[in-house]
């Protein structure tokens, strides 16, 4: 699933995943920011936002809104189940890929990235709901705010519960590294640092739960 709306949506997010500019502000109230700062997301073209504390906390809630807050803790799922012959099914042609719901179509999208930005793949509904049924924490990941994110780089396998605006940070990553077709050492270790300070601030799954 492709559609013209979604993909301006990614087009949208090529700010985003550049490199960060020395001054930002608020997109809502043009405060300035510092450089750890929230953001929000416009679900119907999935937009990333910078946000200040006082707009961000306007878009916390459950409620239906044009905004919806992303949140900032990290969950690590150390027992996470996921075989070979299951992920193979998925056909995912790389090892790092994070699957997002999103509400504006309805169902589980799979982004993964490259060189040239996030790739979108399409996600079969019935091997997602086998992978759910295998880690039913998944049934409480955030529409649109939050990922499921995936290294299976190499020996890796690693897997969390991560805010959206990380998961596309990581393309971020890659896009400023990446150099040849393997993307060469430089692009590999960022990648590697990426998922190290990652999985330092990352809190147990099973320790955790959505208020």
């Amino acid at each position: 699933m492709t559609s013209a709306s979604h993909m301006n949506g990614l087009g949208a997010l090529r700010r985003f995943v550049q490199k960060t500019p020395a001054v930002e502000v608020c997109e809502l109230c043009a405060v300035r920011l510092p450089e750890q700062h929230q953001h929000l997301i416009e679900p119907c073209v999935h937009r990333i936002l910078c946000a200040c504390d006082a707009c961000a906390i306007l878009f916390s809630g459950a409620g239906q809104t044009q905004y919806r807050r992303v949140p900032s803790d990290v969950r690590c799922l150390d027992d996470f189940h996921l075989d070979d012959a299951l992920w193979n099914s998925l056909m995912i042609p790389i090892g790092l890929v994070f699957f997002y719901i999103s509400s504006a179509a309805g169902q589980i999208v799979a982004l993964y990235p490259g060189p040239a930005g996030a790739t979108e793949a399409a996600v079969d509904s019935e091997l997602w709901e086998e992978i759910v049924q295998l880690n039913p924490l998944l049934r409480n990941m955030l529409p649109d705010v939050e990922g499921l994110l995936v290294n299976r780089t190499g020996r890796e396998r690693e897997y969390y519960l991560a805010p959206i605006d990380e998961c596309y940070r990581l393309t971020g990553v890659i896009r400023k590294h990446w150099s040849g077709f393997s993307g060469g050492s430089e692009a590999w270790e960022a990648i590697t640092d990426f998922f190290a300070a990652l999985k330092q601030r990352a809190v147990p799954a099973r320790a955790e739960a959505h208020a």
